[in-house]
């Protein structure tokens, strides 16, 4: 027998489900706000956006100016129009959410983060959630005993 000799495969290894696409379940570019009058695109945005709550984003030429979280992110893109964002965007961008749980906690990340002009209010977590006095404390603790250490270096003329 003058035959390649046989291949020998590897065992295949079970790969762990991803959880891409278990929070986000839909994501745009930076959409111009004129589709808005469009009524082939409003019907359709409200068609994908339908049973869907989610995060928008609204922008003034390149530079971010509002983010916001809407249950219907049709209606709340519409009323940033008329409203007291009127004229201040001309973009927009929009991300469905899966998970409405945590939708108002990914507002305050992104609104902490980015800081958009538009926005009054910044992002607010529960106050347990707040590391700062933990931190803080910590930090404290480890200048005292450097002290103490500094203080005992001294004392030996070191």
């Amino acid at each position: 027998m003058t035959g390649r000799p046989k291949k020998t495969t590897a065992p295949s290894r079970t790969r762990k489900k991803s959880s891409k696409g278990a929070l986000v379940k839909g994501v745009s570019a930076r959409l111009p706000i004129e589709l808005l009058d469009e009524p082939t695109f409003k019907q359709g945005l409200q068609d994908i956006t339908r049973g869907y709550s989610g995060i928008y984003l609204l922008y003034h030429r390149k530079r971010l100016y509002y983010i916001g979280l809407a249950k219907n992110l049709y209606w709340r893109l519409l009323g940033h129009a008329k409203n007291r964002h009127k004229g201040k965007w001309d973009r927009f961008a929009i991300f469905r959410v899966g998970r409405v749980r945590y939708l108002k906690d990914i507002e305050s990340i992104l609104l902490r983060v980015a800081r958009p002009p538009g926005n009054s209010v910044s992002g607010h977590f529960h106050r347990d959630a707040d590391l700062t006095k933990v931190l803080k404390k910590i930090q404290g603790e480890q200048m005292r005993r450097l002290g103490r250490i500094k203080k005992g270096l001294a004392m030996k003329g070191v």
